[in-house]
């Protein structure tokens, strides 16, 4: 991981926020399940008249009741004679492939109390070994179809769905085929052998301590206090290890029994294919299924007691952030896929954008202690529906975190919102359903295989993107203030205030002093919200635009390159790939190599909080409101070799876009805001630093493997507090003033306009460098000579551990040796998986990869990485130094190297049709032009490497003794 690479980790850290404050609102539906935002009734005469039709009109080959909406025709469904669901829809995106998902209503709700963790137990059985497949045979199968376990094969067990995932790289019958029959073998011919569920114990747990970390052990938390009569907090999918540790292969052959059943069973395929054909091949493959003794009993959900007195909980935990929940339930009602259902779901979903942009700005005030801020409408998996406003606070306020959100939403409840809010959350919404109308020709396979899955818990109906958008236009003179206003105070209301906070140290006073806090803050009066106007955009004027000098095609590859006169670069690739969409890359300068060496985290400090600092002429709020209904990014990030941005947008968005990019490089805000956000979420975030192995190598890994280089990995909060906007601005004036642009457009798009926009913002900037200078120094790091093992200390839990062993190998020079090295990382991966996880179940997913860097001279490394109980950290260890020995004294076998190699060759098929791909060549297509040969050569490079090459290169690279060991064990092991 590079210094570029801690920086973006750190900035991803950032990024999950949403998550992690979004993470109790589970059962939100998606554009699909709009309608779940419910309210108990009508807002006013204008929504109930929406009401057309309340009786069904209709049904899907589910049996699923249409009223007044209609469902998208080109989905065929089906019922199986044995009640057996399936859906099928042909679909382009990507071109030649298909996703096939089986899922299975049942889940761990469905479990017993001697049964916890076996529904997911069982999905790992599915890979164990069938009546038609010998065991360890399944993934070998897929691999030699060009399938990479993980990637493309794939399985997951939740509260009340158990699914499996494949994603064809191509549609032939014989893959096709294989597909079914595995789909089939898994429904129902499972062997569920005891000596493979004695071998899979061990991966089960290890899985188990992967996963068992503060924001888990928060949920399950929560879920007690919010629904004690539920079964969610007991039986949460991992299940226990005292279950896991002794279940029987009868038990769990049990439970198949009772609940892989065919009445219970959806199939669903989504590609490119002809649709006949592969509903003829699922009624051929299934419609003699049958199952097997008694069906299990209906899956129980439980009940919220929506007659709760107020309440609080608190969960304590040194890594969590400050977080307040704030729930009210009212009594789940399953509400259809009507017109008047609809309606209210919109209605609700705008007052929480509007709801989301307040915290917004209350975040981004000086000296505010609040980070983020949520409003969720859903139902609590289906046990009651629910309104939920969730609070992120700077470290210790907790407290004031509570109070905005309590008063926030009583604003909204007394007062409503604004004309301009909601004119800007009209806009944001219709820019969202009028891109996904224009772009429904080149949806993914996979999306649209999870969207028609998501409507199985619900019976929801299936709609095209057109169906949505005219739903929205039809709707939108009923978006008024005075109708959200209604529906929005209706649905807020429910039951009594139930209160969660997550705090890292106990609150005095307890739960006691929680209530209060509410109570006193439920006493502070609040006044009405002002309604401002979005300002006017102020950068659309750059001076003269800019000139084109040169102007060639590269033919091979497709791509037009274009140089202005001050030197500005331009590269289009014109595709059909994604419809009405395309993809742009601006790249500035050196990016990381180009600051201050020694201004250690200043690159994470740039990730994470420069677009905060806004515009000279406009703050980022500003920015927001006036962007409102546009696809256009703002703010500028930065990688180890160049400044910039990517994204994806239309053409009608994109002279905008680059405006936006052309005023953040030449006229950056460094306001007080950008500071604010840095020093709010610098000690929530590095206090997670250390909260489990992984956390701690992400942080530290990289430093060790670079010789203690500072640069690289996360320095500590103090040197990251050290940090801000004066000094960043100090590194930046230079390289934004005069280093060299590159910029991409690839996929649908009017090259003429392009060129046009580009020339009125980048290319009418004065004359900048063609090159930049090499930072020759910067470029340096080594791997340390000292090979002695390195003990690292987590203060997660005890039982985690993460042993990793990393060989130095060389930069990426030579092409083909590049090859060689990555294909022997696959292989080494899949000799872990074979031999530590499948034999000895010491971890749930071992890995391995090369990494030959393309910046740093003479630098690279092939890492092997393992989470496993502290215990095991020798055995694991040897057994990696055994492959390394194998590797290096025997020739691996054709089939190994095939299996390694088919999924790699299947994803450079696949990179040709992905406008992500292109993106990426086109970005430095005149900068780099000498690697240009790498990717017109790539597919032959690999399909060239042999077994030979395998064991040349292990002999040169992975020498015995020559791995740098790190391994990442609990603080309570370290020595006295």
């Amino acid at each position: 991981m590079t210094a570029s690479n801690s920086a973006r980790r750190f900035a991803r850290h950032i990024r999950t926020l949403p998550l992690i404050a979004a993470s109790l609102a589970l059962g939100t539906a998606g554009m699909t399940g709009i309608a779940h935002a419910q309210q108990a009734a009508p807002a006013q005469d204008a929504v109930a008249a929406q009401q057309t039709a309340q009786q069904p009109t209709g049904r899907t080959g589910w049996n699923f009741p249409i009223y007044d909406i209609e469902p998208d025709e080109s989905v065929i469904y089906g019922m199986l004679d044995n009640g057996m669901k399936y859906a099928v829809l042909r679909n382009e995106t990507p071109q030649n492939a298909a996703s096939v998902r089986l899922a299975f209503d049942f889940g761990s709700i469905g479990e017993g109390e001697d049964e916890l963790g076996l529904a997911h137990f069982l999905e790992h059985m599915a890979f164990n070994g069938s009546a038609n497949i010998p065991e360890g045979e399944m993934i070998k199968i897929l691999e030699r179809e060009g399938l990479a376990f993980g990637a493309d094969t794939n399985a997951s067990t939740g509260f009340d769905k158990t699914e499996y995932k494949l994603d064809l790289p191509n549609t032939s019958p014989e893959l096709v085929g294989t597909a079914l029959m595995i789909m089939r073998e898994t429904a129902s011919n499972l062997t569920i052998d005891p000596d493979a569920v004695d071998r899979e114990r061990g991966v089960l747990l290890s899985e188990m301590r992967t996963r068992d970390n503060f924001n888990l052990r928060r949920i399950k938390d929560y879920f007690q206090f919010a629904g004690p009569e539920t079964p969610f907090y007991q039986r949460l999918p991992i299940g226990t290890a005292e279950v896991l540790n002794n279940a029987s292969a009868d038990t769990i052959r049990s439970l198949y029994n009772r609940y892989y059943r065919p009445e219970n069973a959806t199939l669903v395929m989504v590609g490119d294919f002809d649709p006949a054909m592969i509903e003829a091949q699922i009624k051929s493959r299934f419609a003699d299924w049958r199952g097997v003794g008694e069906a299990g009993a209906p899956m129980e959900r439980g009940r919220i007691d929506t007659l709760r007195e107020p309440e609080a909980g608190i969960f304590v935990d040194p890594a969590v952030p400050n977080i307040v929940t704030i729930d009210r339930f009212a009594e789940y009602t399953k509400r259809p896929t009507t017109l008047r259902n609809y309606t209210e779901g919109l209605m609700l979903n705008l007052a929480s954008r509007m709801m989301n942009r307040r915290f917004e700005k209350i975040s981004n005030q000086d000296g505010s202690p609040l980070i983020q801020g949520v409003v969720d409408f859903s139902s609590f998996l289906m046990a009651a529906d629910q309104a939920s406003v969730t609070a992120v606070g700077k470290d210790g306020e907790w407290q004031a975190a509570l109070q905005i959100a309590e008063q926030e939403t009583r604003r909204a409840q007394q007062y409503g919102f604004t004309q301009a809010e909601l004119t800007e959350q009209l806009a944001n919404y219709e820019q969202a359903v009028t891109s996904q109308a224009e772009q429904a020709g080149t949806r993914r396979n996979a999306q649209l295989a999870a969207q028609i899955i998501g409507t199985l818990a619900e019976e929801d109906i299936f709609l095209k993107p057109q169906t949505q958008l005219e739903l929205f236009q039809r709707l939108k003179p009923v978006m008024t203030v005075e109708n959200i206003n209604t529906v929005f105070a209706n649905r807020i209301q429910g039951s009594e205030p139930l209160i969660h906070v997550s705090v890292k140290e106990d609150i005095p006073g307890g739960t006691d002093a929680v209530l209060a806090a509410y109570d006193a803050s439920s006493k502070v009066a609040v006044m009405a919200p002002a309604n401002e106007a979005a300002a006017e955009f102020a950068y659309d004027d750059f001076g003269t635009p800019g000139t084109v000098v040169s102007d060639t095609m590269i033919e091979d590859l497709g791509i037009r390159t274009i140089r202005f006169a001050n030197n500005v670069m331009l590269n289009l690739k014109p595709t059909d790939f994604e419809q009405g969409k395309l993809r742009y890359s601006i790249e500035v300068g050196s990016g990381a190599l180009a600051l201050p060496q020694d201004q250690y985290g200043l690159p994470i400090y740039m990730s994470v909080a420069f677009a905060n600092g806004g515009l000279g002429k406009h703050s980022s709020d500003e920015l927001s409101a006036i962007l409102a209904g546009r696809d256009v990014a703002p703010g500028l990030s930065v990688s180890t070799d160049y400044f910039g941005t990517s994204g994806s947008t239309k053409m009608a968005d994109l002279e905008r876009q680059m405006q936006v990019s052309a005023a953040f490089l030449t006229d950056p805000g460094y306001r007080p805001a950008m500071q604010q956000r840095w020093e709010a979420i610098v000690p929530l975030l590095v206090a997670q630093l250390d909260s489990s192995p992984q956390q701690v190598a992400g942080r530290d890994l990289n430093r060790i493997l670079n010789n203690g280089d500072m640069r690289f990995g996360i320095p500590s909060q103090d040197v990251l507090l050290g940090l801000d906007a004066t000094k960043l601005k100090a590194a930046l004036t230079e390289q934004f003033a005069n280093a060299p642009i590159e910029i991409a457009v690839v996929g649908e798009f009017d090259a003429d306009e392009v060129i046009a926009a580009v020339a009125k913002t980048f290319g009418a900037l004065p004359e900048r460098r063609l090159t930049d200078p090499e930072f020759t120094e910067a470029r340096t790091t080594s791997f340390p000579a000292d090979r002695s093992p390195v003990t690292l200390y987590h203060s997660g839990t005890p039982d985690q551990a993460l042993a990793t062993a990393t060989w130095p190998t060389t930069d990426d020079d030579d092409a083909r040796e590049e090859a060689v090295m990555s294909m022997l990382g696959s292989v080494m991966r899949l000799e872990l998986l074979e031999v530590v996880r499948e034999k000895l179940g010491a971890s749930y997913s071992p890995s391995a990869s090369s990494s030959m860097s393309s910046i740093y001279d003479d630098y690279g490394v092939l890492t092997t990485s393992v989470i496993i109980a502290p215990d095991q950290a020798d055995v694991v260890y040897d057994a990696v130094a055994e492959i390394a020995r194998k590797l290096r004294d025997e020739t691996v076998s054709d089939d190994l190297l095939e299996r390694a190699r088919k999924p790699l060759m299947e994803r450079f098929e696949k990179d040709q049709r992905e406008n992500s791909y292109w993106t990426a060549v086109a970005s430095t297509a005149q900068s780099e032009a000498d690697r240009l040969d790498r990717v017109r050569n790539r597919k032959e490079r690999y399909a060239s490497v042999t077994t030979a090459d395998l064991q040349a290169a292990a002999l040169k690279y992975l020498t015995p003794g020559g791995a740098k060991k790190v391994t990442v064990v609990h603080e309570s092991l370290k020595p006295e």
